[in-house]
């Protein structure tokens, strides 16, 4: 039997790049897998990262990035949760074959709770997306529609590329005055009690990059706190730069202190 060329895989087919025969194995037996959600996920965060950097001219704002799934947060708020402030983004990822019955039922509950307040419905048309995966799909996102839309086949829906490119501008150059920020506040605390409330905990990291320092990570100890409360994840932050510029301080003078007296001898 003749050698094969590399195998090369382009959108769920499979081919040889000189066209040669693949033996008794066909396009059946060797088709991609369908992508569990954590793969999506993480591409998802790696292109928004990039996007941010390609939009930013000088220092990046402080982001929090809470990646909730299979945490204790998770069941009540869904499996991340990006924020700074320009953005805020809620968003659940699901399989297209893994139809959830529990996922429904999450939906009504909250769409009962936003009844009568088109104010919040539209905030969370705004801010909490549904992000569909399948491996027929070119960047096997099959569909980005508003989280309370997710189960209407007619809703209107985006491209991951572009509501990606569309959060990465925000995060940047948007500004979120003190009114709606309230009111992300207030609908994400509406889709916890929705679903029966925080419960758990777990710690928080802040990540914050610039030209002068590099990247910056600021542990808290409670990730609930960085949810809710842009003004304490800005405090934390450089409340903790503070304290590491202080350190270093104290370090370099301690060891300018022993050269002295190494001098002197």
């Amino acid at each position: 039997m003749p050698a094969l060329s590399p195998l090369v895989v382009f959108k769920g087919r499979c081919r040889h790049q000189d066209e040669a025969i693949l033996g008794r194995y066909t396009f059946a037996q060797v088709r991609l897998m369908d992508p569990y959600e954590n793969i999506v996920i993480g591409n998802f965060l790696y292109t928004f990262g990039l996007c941010i950097g390609q939009l930013s001219e000088e220092s990046v704002r402080p982001m929090c990035v809470n990646l909730l799934q299979q945490s204790p947060i998770d069941q009540a708020l869904g499996d991340l949760m990006v924020a700074n402030t320009g953005v805020t983004r809620l968003i659940e990822f699901k399989r297209e074959r893994n139809a959830s019955e529990k996922e429904e039922t999450k939906r009504q509950l909250l769409s009962r709770a936003l009844v009568g307040n088109p104010h919040l419905q539209a905030i969370s048309r705004e801010i909490h997306w549904y992000i569909e995966t399948s491996d027929e799909a070119n960047s096997l996102v099959s569909r980005v529609v508003p989280y309370l839309d997710f189960a209407d086949t007619r809703a209107e829906a985006t491209t991951i590329e572009h509501f990606t490119a569309s959060s990465a501008a925000d995060a940047v150059a948007r500004v979120i005055d003190a009114e709606t920020q309230a009111a992300y506040k207030q609908y994400v605390n509406l889709v916890a009690v929705s679903q029966g409330g925080l419960q758990g905990a777990s710690g928080g990291l802040i990540v914050n990059y610039s030209q002068k320092d590099g990247l910056r990570y600021v542990l808290v100890a409670d990730i609930r706190d960085l949810l809710l409360n842009h003004r304490f994840v800005r405090e934390a932050y450089f409340e903790q730069v503070r304290q590491q510029a202080i350190e270093l301080k104290r370090e370099q003078a301690v060891r300018e202190q022993r050269l002295s007296r190494g001098r002197g001898r």
